[in-house]
C-alpha cells in the first residue's frame, strides 16, 4: 500500500475527535505536500434572524478552527474545506456578506500562522467596491492569503453574485495550486486553463446533493478521474450553454495533474456534532484525491446510503515535484 493510502486509511479508520489525541506526525520528505480534506457541514447564515446568523457564522468558523487543530496535529500542511464552507451554501435577501480583510478570514489566517498550514474555505464575499461573488480562498502557513477564485459557473447563487472570469494559479509548499469552485468543474476549459497556468493540484471544493450520497457525487465527477482514451464528447459550459467539445472522461489524466476534491456533508460527525437533533442538509459529502494518471490515491467511502453522507477528513501525500 503507497503511503498516500495509508495515510488516508489511518485517517477514516479513527473518529474526527481522536484525531486531536494523534501521537506526533513522523518527519515528512520536503518534496510532498500532506494535504487533508475536511468534508463538513456548515450552517446557513442568511436567515431572517441576524442573531441567528451571527451565531450560525460563529459555530461555522469554531468547526474550521477545531478541524484544522486535528488535521496539523496529524500531520496536514494543507486543510481544505468545502465550497462557502464558512458562510454555508444557501443565498437570500438577508445573506451575511463576509470581506477577505474581515474578522472571520482573520481568524483563519491566525490559525493558519499559528499551526503553519495552509487552509482553503469558502465565503459569501462582498469586495470593496460592493460588488458580490462566492469566493473560494486560502491563507498559506504564513498567514497571508496566498490565493482566491471567485465561482465561474453559477448555480443557486445566480443573480445574487458576480461570475467569476479569473483562473488564479498560486503557490503552497512552491507547489502551483489552483481553484476549481464545483459546477466550474464541469468545463474542462476551467481545469485546461489553470493547468496552462502552471498549476499541479487542482483543488477542488463542492456543495453539491447529487442525489444526498457519496456515490451519486463520486458519479457525478466521474470524468475527473480514469484514463483518457482519446476521444471527446459536447458537453455544457455553464447552465445555459452554449457546449464545447471536452474529452470524454480521464480529464485529470489528460492534463497531469493532481486533483482534491470535497464536497460539503450533510450530517455532523456524532463525536464532533453539537448538542441538539442533526437534520440532513441534503449536501452529498465525500472527498477524493487522484493522481495525474487518473488514478484514485485516497477516496472517503462511497454510499447509496443518505444517513451516510457525513463528515469526514481524509488525508494524502502529493508529490510536489510530479512530472507534466
Amino acid at each position: 500500500m503507497n503511503r498516500a493510502a495509508v495515510v488516508a486509511a489511518s485517517l477514516l479508520s479513527l473518529a474526527c475527535a481522536a484525531l486531536a489525541a494523534a501521537a506526533e506526525p513522523a518527519a515528512l520528505p520536503a518534496d510532498r505536500l500532506v494535504f487533508a480534506l475536511v468534508s463538513m457541514k456548515s450552517l446557513y447564515t442568511d436567515g431572517p434572524d441576524a442573531g441567528a446568523n451571527k451565531s450560525n457564522l460563529e459555530a461555522n468558523l469554531k468547526r474550521h478552527l477545531d478541524f484544522v487543530d486535528r488535521a496539523a496535529a496529524a500531520g496536514a500542511e494543507f486543510v481544505g474545506f468545502p465550497e462557502m464552507s464558512v458562510s454555508g451554501y444557501h443565498f437570500s435577501a438577508n445573506t451575511t456578506w463576509l470581506r477577505l480583510d474581515g474578522p472571520e478570514v482573520k481568524a483563519l489566517a491566525r490559525k493558519a500562522a499559528e499551526k503553519k498550514v495552509a487552509i482553503g474555505a469558502g465565503i459569501a464575499e462582498q469586495d470593496a467596491a460592493g460588488k458580490r461573488w462566492n469566493t473560494q480562498f486560502v491563507v498559506g502557513p504564513d498567514g497571508a492569503l496566498a490565493g482566491w477564485h471567485h465561482k465561474i459557473w453559477l448555480t443557486k447563487e445566480k443573480g445574487v453574485v458576480e461570475p467569476g472570469a479569473d483562473h488564479n494559479v498560486f503557490e503552497i509548499k512552491g507547489v502551483k495550486t489552483g481553484i476549481v469552485t464545483c459546477a466550474d468543474g464541469s468545463d474542462f476549459a476551467n481545469l485546461q486553463a489553470l493547468a496552462d497556468g502552471g498549476a499541479r493540484i487542482l483543488y477542488g471544493p463542492h456543495c453539491n446533493t447529487t442525489g444526498g450520497t457519496t456515490a451519486g457525487w463520486y458519479r457525478f465527477r466521474a470524468k475527473w478521474g480514469g484514463p483518457w482514451d482519446g476521444g471527446t464528447a459536447m458537453a455544457k459550459t455553464n447552465n445555459d450553454g452554449p457546449e464545447a467539445s471536452m474529452p470524454s472522461g480521464g480529464w485529470i489524466a489528460r492534463l497531469k495533474v493532481h486533483a482534491a476534491l470535497v464536497n460539503q456533508a450533510g450530517l455532523y460527525d456524532p463525536a464532533l456534532a453539537p448538542p441538539g437533533p442533526d437534520a440532513n442538509t441534503g449536501w452529498a459529502g465525500g472527498a477524493w484525491f487522484l493522481g495525474p494518471d487518473g488514478r484514485t490515491l485516497a477516496q472517503a467511502p462511497a454510499s447509496a446510503q443518505k444517513s451516510d453522507s457525513r463528515e469526514c477528513v481524509l488525508m494524502c501525500e502529493i508529490p510536489i515535484a510530479a512530472p507534466r
